[in-house]
């Protein structure tokens, strides 16, 4: 999944989902978590999802001047709370 260069180039940043999973994990251990945590998702059938930085940095870019959202469901899957908070 990441070699050393890479994990180190990225901050470890590229290990979001274990780090959330196990935030005291050492950032270390997280090239070894990360095949656990791909085989778990498989077995759940659960997209294990994992993007190019440069990728991801347009995205956030598109997101940051309005050109994309992060909505990934409509607005009707909301709870509704939450939306007329935003709104106001």
């Amino acid at each position: 999944l990441g070699t050393d260069l890479c994990d180190f180039m990225h901050g470890w940043l590229n290990y979001q989902i274990e780090h959330h999973l196990w935030p005291d994990l050492s950032m270390l251990s997280y090239q070894k978590a990360a095949p656990i945590m791909l085989e778990i998702c498989k077995k759940h059938n659960v997209p294990y999802i994992k993007h190019n930085v440069f990728w991801r940095l347009k995205k956030l870019t598109d997101i940051m001047v309005n050109k994309a959202s992060m909505r990934k469901f409509p607005v009707a899957f909301e709870y509704a709370p939450d939306i007329s908070e935003v709104q106001h």
